[in-house]
């Protein structure tokens, strides 16, 4: 077959359209603004909240474990982080809530190292900061 057989046959393509101009610079302009809406709801998510970084632990003895841990918050705020210390199956074997209260570094920052020991109920093969908290 032939080409104008089969455009007899079936009929020919037609030709789409080109989206216009002002579709393209619409959809630009609405994924940035989505870009921006997003960037802006992360920030303010999250910048009041603590949060709490394992720095290392230490199975002091068979009963005990030291935990040291960075926490970052404002620094007029008062924090409460809990950390925990997990047996081989990863149950929690220990646990303690420390209060971190107001701090500044030298450069008015609120992030400072927390060491802190507690006793555990059976033995411990990992400790490390749970979560964090602001008190009001």
């Amino acid at each position: 077959m032939t080409a104008p057989d089969l455009s007899a046959r079936y009929g020919t393509v037609r030709q789409r359209r080109a989206l216009p101009q002002w579709f393209w610079y619409a959809l630009a302009l609405v994924a940035v603004l989505v870009g921006g809406a997003f960037v802006f709801w992360v920030q303010a998510d999250s910048s009041d909240e603590p949060t709490g970084r394992d720095v290392g632990f230490t199975l002091t003895s068979a009963d005990e474990v030291s935990v040291t841990f960075e926490v970052s918050k404002r620094a007029e705020d008062t924090a409460v982080c809990a950390v925990k210390a997990l047996n081989t199956s990863g149950a929690p074997v220990g646990w303690k809530e420390v209060a971190i209260g107001p701090y500044a570094d030298e450069n008015g920052n609120g992030i400072s190292v927390q060491t802190v020991q507690f006793r555990v109920l059976g033995e411990a093969t990992t400790a490390t900061v749970d979560s964090c908290w602001k008190v009001d």
